[in-house]
């Protein structure tokens, strides 16, 4: 059974980013859904979402910037950035700021549930790797 976890939306189609956050709402136990980049940075900060899923082109700026945005601020997220154009220079900023992965537009329903599925399970393994070195250090001390 997956660990439930939270979710940020971030889409500057309102009707898309209802029907994302709605389509995954069952994975979650708290999803939050924004249209644009400063309100979601609000959302980061309170939510401390373990999965994001942003539109690239966002009102206010850009979905890799709130990656990275994330990260600066030690949320320890998962993303999944949608794109109708899946540039070298963002797969490459994606890769360097690590578990994010591109999807591009138009994308199916089903693949976007089955990815976020993917990308829990695969986030859920890694902190259930850590938590004995961190008790270890913590015994350690």
């Amino acid at each position: 059974m997956l660990q439930k976890m939270n979710l940020l939306v971030v889409e500057d189609d309102q009707d898309l980013g209802e029907m994302i956050a709605d389509s995954l709402k069952d994975l979650f136990q708290t999803v939050e859904f924004t249209t644009n980049f400063d309100k979601a940075v609000v959302i980061l900060t309170d939510l401390k979402p373990d999965v994001i899923v942003t539109d690239q082109n966002i009102e206010g700026g850009f979905g890799i910037a709130l990656v990275a945005h994330a990260r600066q601020k030690n949320v320890n997220t998962v993303a999944i950035v949608q794109t109708g154009n899946p540039s070298l220079e963002l797969q490459t900023e994606a890769a360097r700021l690590g578990s994010v992965e591109i999807i591009e537009k138009p994308f199916d329903a089903q693949l976007l549930h089955l990815r976020v599925s993917q990308l829990i399970m695969a986030e859920t393994m890694r902190r259930k790797m850590e938590e004995p070195v961190t008790r270890e250090i913590r015994n350690f001390q």
